[in-house]
């Protein structure tokens, strides 16, 4: 049995309201069987006939006399009687079909308002339910808590250090002119370690590797471009005695180291660039260094192994005050304006490598000791 009330009482107010109406429509059975009534218009004349004399005399009774033709005086009374009665019995029967009619789009319609309902009751769970978000009780975060209650180990120095070269090296840093005092002991370790050797064999191989796969023009207008000074020779002895970078760049005792020729060659740069020349390219050094430091420059860089170069360029007194990013640019769109095609650049600093009249390809060597705009 149904244990929802509210579709139980439906139920039980569509079956009163049929029943009713049921009941109003249908002619009662006793009626049907009994003799039909004669109309209110026979009734009305028969008691107003004149009745006769009772007697013991064998006359016919008033409904038998008969009229001079043979036939009863109230025969078309009665005729229309049983004829009145034949047309109520066949309406009581068409209202009975109507009614049975009635009560099936009645019962039709009863379920389908059940099957509504039920519906409803059974997809009230498909309907939309409220969000609840539980929102956190602090506005602190986790990680922010922990730094406070001292949770946790600081990050190590010597990694803030590797992540500060990086930086460097992916020129994400802005100009700096020394580096940060608490690297010093990370730099050098780096620099004296396999770490930088190994840093400058991985740049030289991939440079070596793209040289070989250049097809380089037979008309000798096929350049490479190097830098000198952390790119083709070396500057560590310099740097070991003035902190490895901490200290502040000084001109003049810079110029006093570059003077005594004593340089040394950075071997796979040395490799590379007996490897470019051997191809057919052109050999191009461009150098910050004066021009007033050329004679010794072109023995340091003999003494080391480097020979055959087809330029060197230094820095001229009128490109004294520009950055080396300006300088280097024009001198390469110099040598593209006398028809050579730089396919390849290898330098230590940004500067080198960046600025228009760049090369087809460049290759930046590593360098945490100074910065150069």
């Amino acid at each position: 049995m149904d244990s929802n009330p509210a579709r139980l009482l439906l139920r039980v107010s569509l079956l009163f309201r049929f029943e009713k109406f049921f009941f109003f429509c249908s002619p009662s059975p006793s009626l049907a069987a009994k003799t039909p009534e004669p109309p209110l218009a026979a009734r009305l004349f028969h008691a107003a006939a004149p009745r006769r004399p009772t007697s013991s005399s064998s006359a016919p009774p008033i409904s038998d006399a008969a009229d001079p033709g043979g036939r009863s005086s109230f025969a078309p009374f009665i005729a229309m009687t049983r004829h009145a009665g034949a047309r109520r019995r066949g309406g009581a029967g068409v209202v009975v079909v109507v009614s049975l009619l009635l009560l099936l789009l009645l019962s039709a319609a009863a379920i389908a308002a059940e099957g509504v309902e039920a519906a409803v009751f059974d997809d009230a769970h498909l309907l939309p339910r409220p969000l609840v978000i539980e929102l956190p009780t602090t506005t602190t975060s986790s990680s922010a808590a922990a730094a406070e209650e001292g949770e946790g180990d600081a990050v190590p120095a010597e990694v803030r250090c590797a992540s500060w070269r990086l930086a460097g090296e992916a020129n994400n840093l802005a100009p700096w002119k020394s580096l940060p005092e608490e690297c010093a002991a990370y730099v050098r370790e780096y620099l004296t370690g396999v770490a930088y050797r190994s840093d400058l064999e991985v740049v030289a191989r991939e440079a070596s590797a793209y040289a070989r796969t250049t097809r380089v023009g037979d008309d000798g207008r096929d350049a490479w471009v190097f830098d000198v000074d952390e790119t083709l020779l070396s500057n560590l002895p310099y740097y070991a005695d003035h902190g490895y970078g901490l200290e502040l760049f000084d001109h003049r005792e810079f110029d006093k180291w570059v003077e005594r020729g004593e340089a040394p060659a950075i071997p796979s740069s040395l490799k590379l660039y007996n490897e470019v020349r051997d191809l057919g390219f052109k050999t191009f050094l461009l150098t910050g260094r004066s021009e007033g430091h050329h004679g010794v420059t072109v023995d340091n860089l003999k003494k080391q192994g480097f020979h055959d170069w087809d330029k060197l360029i230094l820095r001229a007194p009128a490109d004294r005050k520009k950055t080396a990013t300006i300088y280097k640019s024009e001198k390469r769109k110099e040598m593209e304006e006398e028809g050579y095609r730089i396919l390849g650049n290898s330098g230590d600093q940004w500067s080198d490598l960046l600025g228009f009249s760049t090369s087809a390809r460049s290759f930046k060597l590593p360098n945490p000791m100074y910065y150069i705009p």
